[in-house]
């Protein structure tokens, strides 16, 4: 073969491959196509977690029709929702798939489950409004598209290459636009159901949301994320709002207060780590109905001009204080949102130390009681109630300390109701003679703590046996009234606790022996626990019972019983001398024959001859 020969063979050969490799190519490229349009779309969010949805064949897919549930705004008041619950709210698309190859046309539904229906909103928070969760960590229109902000602006991500390989979620890129966008620009977007409501996300300068065009049409804000060391309340930003909500960020101060005449209905600052706010952030919001501050760390709630009946959140707050908490509740104006489980701290003084400890909103509120509750004596007057302070039991419990005053009234008996845990009672300077059956049958008066009831006329402390008041007491004052007996017995057993005092100074007892032999030292011995005992006096003699001599006490008068025994013995001696006088006499008569000289001297009587004879 000839060389020319050889080489148009090879031409040949070289054409014969390039033709079938370029008829090859497209079919090559076409089912490249179909496999990557087959491939689950795969959308990353910034949680680390993937959202994938099936794709239908290219040429299957005659139309889609996207059904998606509206998801309505749950005010979340003590926090954001979970991630779990987020991912099953974007899964609630339902496409319907048509083949176009088939000539009668027919429709597949795929079912999803539906979510459970949020649970209804308290009427608190019926003006509140929240976004939900999942338009800052996901798509902002809730389906993986980028929603316009308030400018109108779409912020896209190139999907496909100029050889047409499919579209790709490029998840990098767009975390790296979203550090490196403008502080100047809006980054704000309305929320895909609720008119006039907006939502701003990872916020680091106030100048992300003011330089938004229509602040002035929102009625609704939710600023998530927000981190700023000030936060300036006075802000045009807020002045037409009705709903605010900036949580779960980190702010430190809130400063200056709200624009005049606002129309705020529910402020919400939950979670942001806030150690300051302005005490009269309230004094031009006159329509306010909700404020949340839980979780902060905040120790005063604001003041207040106009609002009533407001409810608020302070859960969560470890450094809220008891004292300025407990002015707020007794002037009857914030509704408390879980009292149980929101706390503050009291500072308690004990006999020997001071501590802090964290009492429940739910047992401040108790001592509002204290005040609507007081006493009113029909003909008489109005005792005067106060709260004290508050008492710290065991399993973390407390009960406040009230401290009725039924002074000065011109009593005769007493109360005959009084505040839960009246701990003080004070009648002093009535008319009152007797305590009655109250500290035995009045449910009332079983807490009380100290009693103080000088200057009455009450005649005995009886009453006290065996009642809950005598086991638990610490001071009775009962100087200057009308006690004619101490019962020793019963307050002995009363008195073996350390620290207790009773006070009877000014009493006139009814004295006697008994008084100066028993109840005389046993004043001695309890003197600690009867520290005015010296002041005990005796209503028969003037003389105070620890001066009563018992040698002059106890001496019985005259009885004449006692001279019967010696009229007796009188009787025994003349007897036994008679005896001995006849014995002797006899003696006589017997050895010399004379008579005694009484003998001799009688006459002889008509029976002598029977003697003689």
């Amino acid at each position: 073969m000839s060389p020319f020969k050889h080489r148009c063979t090879l031409l040949w050969l070289l054409l014969v491959l390039l033709t079938g490799h370029a008829r090859a190519r497209p079919e090559q490229q076409q089912q490249q196509q179909h496999a990557v349009a087959n491939q689950p779309l795969v959308d990353k969010r910034e949680d680390g977690h993937s959202l994938t949805a099936p794709r239908p064949d290219d040429d299957e897919l005659a139309t889609v029709a996207p059904t998606t549930t509206p998801v309505p705004a749950v005010a979340i008041a003590q926090g954001a929702a979970t991630g779990a619950a987020t991912e099953a709210t974007h899964t609630q698309a339902v496409a319907t798939a048509v083949p176009a190859t088939s000539s009668t046309s027919t429709s597949t539904t795929v079912p999803v489950p539906l979510l459970p229906a949020a649970p209804e909103q308290p009427e608190y928070l019926k003006h509140c409004f929240y976004a939900e969760e999942h338009l800052c960590m996901f798509g902002h229109d809730g389906q993986g598209n980028e929603a316009p902000d308030a400018l109108g602006h779409v912020s896209t991500t190139p999907e496909s290459d100029s050889q047409g390989f499919g579209a790709q979620i490029n998840v990098s890129q767009g975390h790296g636009q979203s550090l490196e966008r403008n502080a100047n620009s809006c980054q704000c977007h309305e929320h895909p159901v609720k008119a006039n409501s907006w939502y701003c996300c990872n916020i680091s300068q106030m100048s992300m949301i003011s330089s938004c065009s229509n602040i002035s049409k929102w009625s609704n804000l939710h600023v998530r994320n927000l981190t700023v060391p000030i936060m300036d309340l006075s802000n045009p930003i807020f002045r037409s709002l009705q709903s605010l909500a900036v949580t779960d960020g980190n702010i430190t101060k809130l400063t200056n207060a709200f624009p005049r005449h606002s129309t705020l209905k529910c402020l919400n600052i939950s979670n942001n780590n806030i150690s300051e706010i302005p005490l009269r952030m309230f004094k031009d919001v006159p329509h306010l109905e909700f404020f949340g501050m839980s979780r902060n760390n905040l120790s005063l709630v604001p003041h207040h001009n106009q609002n009533k009946n407001i409810t608020v959140d302070i859960s969560g707050n470890m450094r809220m204080l008891c004292n300025p908490l407990n002015e707020i509740i007794n002037n009857d104006s914030f509704n408390f949102v879980n009292p149980k489980h929101s706390y503050c701290l009291y500072n308690a003084t004990h006999e020997w130390f001071q501590s802090t400890d964290l009492v429940s909103v739910e047992q401040l509120e108790s001592t509002k009681r204290c005040m609507t509750k007081c006493p009113v004596i029909p003909d008489y007057g109005n005792c005067k109630c106060r709260f004290e302070s508050i008492m710290i039991i065991q399993d973390d419990q407390s009960k406040p300390k009230c401290h009725v005053d039924c002074s000065n009234l011109g009593l005769v008996e007493l109360p005959p109701t009084l505040p839960d845990n009246t701990f003080v009672l004070n009648i002093t300077n009535n008319k009152i003679t007797s305590l009655g059956d109250h500290f035995q049958t009045n449910p009332t008066y079983h807490n009380i703590n100290r009693l103080v009831a000088d200057n009455n006329q009450i005649a005995s402390i009886y009453e006290f046996e065996g009642t809950k008041f005598i086991e638990n007491f610490q001071r009775i004052y009962m100087r200057n009234n009308s006690l004619s007996k101490i019962p020793e017995y019963f307050l002995n057993n009363a008195l073996m606790d350390t620290g207790r005092r009773i006070y009877l100074a000014g009493n006139k007892l009814q004295c006697d022996c008994n008084s100066a032999k028993t109840l005389q030292n046993w004043l001695k011995e309890r003197s600690t626990d009867i520290p005015d005992y010296m002041e005990i006096r005796c209503r028969n003699i003037p003389q105070s019972v620890i001066e009563l001599q018992e040698a002059k006490l106890c001496q019985s008068p005259p009885d004449w019983t006692d001279y019967i025994y010696y009229l007796i013995a009188a009787e025994v001696i003349l007897l036994l001398a008679l005896i001995t006088k006849v014995s002797y006499d006899y003696w006589v008569f017997k050895t010399s024959g004379y008579l005694p000289w009484p003998a001799s001297k009688m006459p002889k009587l008509p029976c002598d001859w029977l003697c003689e004879s």
